[in-house]
Formats: C-alpha cells, sequence, structure tokens
C-alpha cells in the first residue's frame, strides 16, 4: 500500500510539474490581445476607408482644376442675330494662372493626407481605449478564472449587470462550474466508498492470515476454515472490482442492437431460476406487450440490458420475503399513466418485499447505498448493483425509479426509447 501511495504521489507531483511547465510556456509566449486586435482590424478599416475617400475626392477636385483650362464663352448680340461663341483659354491670358493652379492642387494633396492621417491616429485611439472599456468586463472574468482550482469549483463569478454576450458567457461559465463541482464531490465520494469497500476484504483477510501465522500446529480444520474465508473474500474482491470495471466501461460498449425484452426477460428468468428457487421465491413474466400492437424491441447494447434487467430481478430476489413472488412487466409509455401509445416501453419489476421507505426511493440508485448494511454484505452485495442499471438506463437515454412502493412490496421501473 505504501508503495501504490508513494506512486500515485509521484505521479501526482509529475502531472503538477508538467502542468507548471506548461502554464509558464503558454505565458512566455508572445500573443496579441483581443483589444489590440480589435484596434488594429478597425484602424485598418478606416484606412481603406480614407484612402479611397481621398482617392476619389482628390480625383473630382484635379478634374475640377484641370478644367480651367478651357472656357466657352457665348455672346448674346442685342439685335436678334445669332449667338456667337467664343473658346478662350485662361491660361494664355494668365500665365501666371497655371503656377497657381498646380500650387492649389499640391496644396490640397497635401492636406488632404495631412486630415486623413490626423482622422486615422484619433480614431485608433479612440478605438483603442473604447475596446478597453468594452473588454474591461472580460478581462476580469478572465482574472476571475484564473484563480479557479478543484478547491474553489464551488465559488460564483459575479455576473455583469450589461445584459450582454459577456454576462451570458458569465452564467455559462457558472452553470459549467456547478456541474463540475457536483461531479467531483460525485467522483470523491464514490472513490471514498469504493477504497472502503476494498480496504474491508483485505483487512479482513490480513486479520485471519496474522491470527493464522500465531499459531504454532494448526489442525486441518483450521486450514480448511482459512480457506474458505480466502475464497470468500476473493470472490467479494473480484465482484467488485468486475462491477467497477463494468461501469467504467459503459461507454466504450457499442449499442446498436436491436433487443427484443420479450425474450431477453426470458434469459433472465432462466439464469435466475436456480437462485429463486433456492431462495423460495416465484418469477412471474407478464409480457404486456403481446397485448399491443406496438413492438417490444429497443436499440441498445444487448449485454448492458440483460446486466440492467438480471441486476433488478437479482435484488427483487434477494430483498423479498420467504415464499414471495417476483413479476416482471412489459408496459408501453409512462409507467404511472395509462397512456400506451408513447416512444418509451418500461420494464416494471415487483416483489413483495417490505418495501423502501419515501427517503431511500432515489438513494438506493447511489453507488454502495445500502439500506440494511449487514444483510447486503451477507448477500456479497456491494451496493453498486442498482447503480450500474441507472448508468445503463442514462446510457441508453433512459431512467430507471422507483414507481411504488409500501409494506406489501416495491415495483422498480426500467424506461427505454422504442428502437428506431
Amino acid at each position: 500500500m505504501n508503495t501504490i501511495d508513494e506512486t500515485l504521489t509521484n505521479n501526482t507531483l509529475t502531472d503538477n510539474t508538467l502542468t507548471a511547465g506548461t502554464l509558464d510556456n503558454h505565458k512566455s509566449r508572445s500573443y496579441i490581445s483581443l483589444q489590440w486586435k480589435l484596434t488594429f482590424l478597425l484602424t485598418l478599416l478606416m484606412l481603406t476607408a480614407c484612402i479611397l475617400m481621398y482617392f476619389f475626392i482628390s480625383r473630382s477636385a484635379v478634374s475640377g482644376m484641370d478644367g480651367l483650362q478651357d472656357y466657352m464663352i457665348q455672346l448674346d448680340p442685342q439685335d436678334g442675330e445669332n449667338p456667337i461663341t467664343l473658346n478662350v483659354n485662361p491660361l494664355a491670358m494668365f500665365p501666371q494662372l497655371e503656377e497657381e493652379v498646380q500650387n492649389t492642387k499640391n496644396q490640397f494633396m497635401l492636406q488632404s493626407i495631412l486630415a486623413t492621417g490626423i482622422i486615422i491616429l484619433l480614431s485608433s485611439l479612440c478605438t483603442y481605449f473604447i475596446t478597453r472599456k468594452t473588454l474591461g468586463p472580460l478581462q476580469k472574468l478572465n482574472q476571475e478564472v484564473r484563480h479557479i482550482q478543484v478547491q474553489n469549483l464551488s465559488t460564483q463569478l459575479a455576473v455583469p449587470a450589461s445584459k450582454d454576450e459577456i454576462a451570458q458567457l458569465t452564467s455559462s461559465f457558472n452553470e459549467m462550474l456547478t456541474r463540475l463541482d457536483n461531479a467531483f464531490k460525485a467522483q470523491k465520494q464514490f472513490s471514498a466508498s469504493a477504497a472502503h469497500e476494498l480496504r474491508t476484504p483485505l483487512a479482513v483477510l490480513q486479520t485471519n492470515l496474522e491470527v493464522f501465522q500465531k499459531k504454532t500446529d494448526p489442525d486441518s480444520s483450521e486450514y480448511k476454515q482459512l480457506f474458505s474465508m480466502i475464497q470468500a473474500q476473493t470472490a467479494r474482491l473480484s465482484h467488485l472490482v468486475e462491477t467497477l470495471l463494468d461501469m467504467t466501461n459503459l461507454k466504450s460498449i457499442p449499442r446498436s442492437d436491436q433487443v427484443i425484452l420479450d425474450e431477453l426477460i426470458e434469459e433472465v428468468f432462466c439464469d435466475l431460476d436456480p437462485v429463486a428457487e433456492r431462495a423460495g421465491i416465484t418469477l412471474v413474466q407478464e409480457n404486456k406487450s403481446k397485448e399491443t400492437a406496438s413492438p417490444s424491441t429497443v436499440t441498445g447494447s444487448y449485454v448492458l440490458l440483460y446486466r440492467a434487467v438480471y441486476n433488478l430481478v437479482e435484488n427483487a430476489i434477494k430483498y423479498n420475503r420467504a415464499g414471495g413472488m417476483v413479476t416482471v412487466t412489459l408496459k408501453h409509455g409512462d409507467p404511472q399513466s395509462s397512456d400506451s401509445q408513447s416512444s418509451q416501453i418500461t420494464v416494471l419489476v415487483k416483489d413483495t418485499g417490505i418495501g423502501i421507505s419515501s427517503e431511500n426511493q432515489e438513494k438506493i440508485f447511489a453507488p454502495f447505498f445500502r439500506i440494511d448494511k449487514s444483510r447486503s454484505r451477507a448477500m456479497g452485495g456491494a451496493g453498486l448493483g442498482l447503480a450500474l442499471v441507472d448508468s445503463i438506463a442514462r446510457e441508453h437515454g433512459g431512467t430507471v425509479k422507483v414507481v411504488e412502493s409500501s409494506e406489501k412490496g416495491s415495483t422498480i421501473g426500467l424506461t427505454l426509447p422504442v428502437g428506431q
């Protein structure tokens, strides 16, 4: 155990070192902030617009100035004769006019360039400070997110009152933090419970071996008792580890089989019939799917759905009364509704046990939860059977819940979408 702890510690330190190195490398890289990017893009846009405006306005002004070279004068005689048109060249009449026109054009172009530059500079500065103020909440959000660690996932960030995209992003991030916090808490609780379940049989093995080691001359019956204890505890460990692996590998199993639930239930009954017979329990299958035209076929993994129904029926056998009964029924639609026209089908598993209290009806699907711990361990249970059923149901887009429960027994419904 110490070696394992040291290995885990070293791996954790290595991961932390790698993470810190990655962050340092990321920080050392040069990057352009969003504020500078927006400023650059808007400046480029304004520069393009000003150049186009300068080009068209300058061309128009220069063309107008060049038009001064030719003037047409029309004289209207008062005696009714035809008007006389004269073409006059002002440059010929005023030689200094050409130089003045050229100076005016040069001055106009220079002033236009200076005005364009000043406009672009002032616009860029305004854009920089406006984007800085606009992106202020985003920078604040960035600083707050940097301080979020595993230890403070429950921290909620302040949502800006601007009611814009940044406020929506902050709200979405808070919702993500809540989901992560719940997931980490569930994982931590699951790991602690799994460690406790694994430690118990290991402690029993270690204690019995130490006691046996102190015996000077053990006889054959003591050897047999020791071997029986080791076999029982190793079987318990194997069952627990196998169930834990099943729960972690659910997503990797294909779910494309066309599963006929009637046949699946018959197979489960066949496999559990010896267990029910030893416990004095009668298994009954009421297949109501044959009474309707709706099929009892679902799309999913036959292996996983078999395991789910098997666990429900096995659980009903274990926690039943002597001479009791377990009844499995197929019903289309919501198990608590009379509507049979639905895209869902429910496997109802009813027993004649002592029932489940209302405060425990949701807890029984949590990993390692037991109503009667001593009885569960005496039967070899690890508290993972119904938790595995819940995980399988979720993976298939369905649900599992306690439909009804009383002192006369309980009914658990596994609801699945009908095969498409």
